[in-house]
């Protein structure tokens, strides 16, 4: 009987043992900020918010936009707009996907262009990455606000 129990015990043991090492440690999440300055041709800086695997950076970005829908929502109209942003910094290249709804806040046009100031928030989530954000995977919220055209991404960052 003693035996029994021995080797029991011992089978446990073993189990427990492979299935922690198959698991590997956790990824830990990192709060981040993706500020961005005319995002369709502009440039962008990305803060951590907590230590982690990521640290600053900063560079270029650009922007591709899929054509808005515009929905009345109780005598508003919200403009909803899919956009990916390709950000390319010291570190590496990450591009997000982000969709956004966007409210006018005044009928008069901005001077020399054809569209009314706005703000926008929106949600985000990493599609790809290089260097640094080769492994990397996450999204969070956003805000906008139109002319001068200035963006925030906020969320979670893990590294795989």
């Amino acid at each position: 009987m003693k035996a029994r129990h021995a080797i029991l015990v011992a089978l446990v043991a073993a189990v427990t043992l492979t299935s922690v090492a198959a698991a590997g440690p956790e990824a830990a999440k990192q709060r981040v900020a993706i500020s961005m300055k005319n995002p369709g041709n502009g440039t962008f800086v990305l803060t951590p918010l907590q230590p982690g695997t990521l640290k600053r950076d900063s560079g270029t970005v650009s922007s591709v936009h899929k054509a808005a829908t515009t929905e009345m929502r109780e005598g508003q109209s919200v403009f909803i707009g899919w956009n990916t942003y390709t950000l390319k910094g010291k570190r590496g290249t990450m591009s997000i996907r982000e969709r956004m709804e966007f409210v006018n806040v005044s009928n008069e046009k901005v001077k020399g262009f054809d569209f009314t100031p706005g703000v926008g928030i929106g949600t985000w989530k990493v599609v790809s990455g290089t260097g640094a954000y080769a492994k990397i995977t996450g999204g969070g919220r956003s805000g906008h606000q139109g002319h001068p055209w200035l963006a925030q991404q906020e969320g979670f960052l893990t590294s795989r």
